[in-house]
């Protein structure tokens, strides 16, 4: 199924204002002022795959932003651990990645919401404070209640088209063809709530994509070192971006 990416009806799609936490309900880019990007992937963990992505990024002493369904947390809670071991940031992609999500009731998605939350922190420790929503697809309830509960929208603005059934070629082109600073790329390490979830072509274009775009000069950081959002909604592990207010 495609990722399709709904337009937002209020006023946030927007770039971060670096250096102090983001304050913007939901965020598709980064600072542009200097040459960084985040690399995402969504949808895991999602054994083998994430512990060989992390594995490459690892050998590349590369950082990246995980969004973690809780129900596959909950399976694979020593993937999530190494996550963190590794020093990725992890933020919240919903429980189990369900398509109903923006037509949830306010209720209905605080459940949801919550529910991630739990199993994500019973195993991080912390409560996240990022939100992907599943397909991309958000709502005005949805971003109400995001930000009634103290969570960041992050979005992308560089899409490799992993989910779909693309080349490793491909995949490193879509990448590095549209490379520009500040950009929140998406990718995959798992299957879309439970969808095709090989991860093999993306496996394959990693290495690549940390090369091409490490020639271009960029750095690879997370999110949160992208956009002054917090990864967390306890203080202690907020990261601020390294760059000056756009």
């Amino acid at each position: 199924m495609p990722l399709i990416v709904v337009p937002v009806a209020v006023s946030a799609l927007a770039s971060a204002c670096a250096g102090s936490p983001a304050l913007a309900t939901h965020l598709s880019s980064g600072c542009r002022d200097s040459r960084r990007i985040a690399l995402t992937f969504d949808d895991g963990p999602n054994p083998p795959y994430t512990g060989q992505i992390l594995d490459v990024l690892a050998n590349a002493q590369a950082r990246a932003t995980f969004f973690i369904e809780g129900a596959a947390v909950e399976a694979n809670p020593d993937v999530v651990r190494r996550e963190l071991a590794l020093d990725m940031a992890v933020g919240s992609h919903s429980y189990a990645h369900s398509t109903a999500l923006p037509d949830m009731s306010n209720s209905d998605f605080a459940d949801d919401l919550d529910r991630a939350e739990r199993s994500i922190r019973s195993v991080t420790g912390f409560p996240p404070a990022l939100y992907r929503p599943p397909y991309g697809h958000t709502s005005d309830t949805m971003l109400e209640v995001l930000r009634s509960e103290g969570y960041t929208s992050i979005g992308w603005d560089i899409d490799s088209e992993d989910w779909s059934d693309a080349s490793a070629d491909t995949i490193v082109a879509n990448v590095l063809d549209q490379a520009h600073p500040g950009a929140i790329v998406l990718m995959h390490d798992g299957g879309l709530g439970g969808g095709h979830s090989d991860r093999t072509a993306t496996l394959a274009a990693l290495p690549r994509i940390i090369d091409g775009l490490r020639g271009q000069g960029y750095d690879l950081v997370t999110v949160p070192e992208l956009t002054g959002a917090a990864e967390s909604r306890d203080a202690g592990r907020q990261r601020e971006a390294a760059c000056s207010a756009n």
